[in-house]
């Protein structure tokens, strides 16, 4: 069960969110939200700049490249990653 003020603050964020995607939020819709406990049986390689060692292109990212071990972690990996896709684009633009 989640506290109170993380429900109350769902309970504001999705009207508001259906404001800017239309059929967002719907008055039947069932919101669920799943954690695991567990991580990668392997490590999808990158190097420095986050970029895949041996697929081009390709941005391993969070729990499922092994790169975190919990929520927190993981979005924290993501928006690094993120970043790093965002600059190189900009480099290539």
């Amino acid at each position: 069960m989640l506290p109170d003020y993380v429900i109350e603050a769902i309970r504001e964020a999705l009207p508001e969110l259906d404001k800017k995607i239309k059929g967002f939020a719907m008055h039947d819709a069932v919101l669920t939200g799943v954690e695991t406990r567990t991580s990668s049986p392997l490590r999808v390689r990158r190097k420095d700049d986050y970029r895949s060692v041996n697929v081009e292109g390709l941005y391993p990212a969070g729990e499922g490249a092994d790169y975190a071990g919990d929520i927190y972690s993981a979005a924290i990996d993501r928006i690094e990653v993120a970043e790093a896709v965002a600059l190189s684009m900009m480099a290539t633009a």
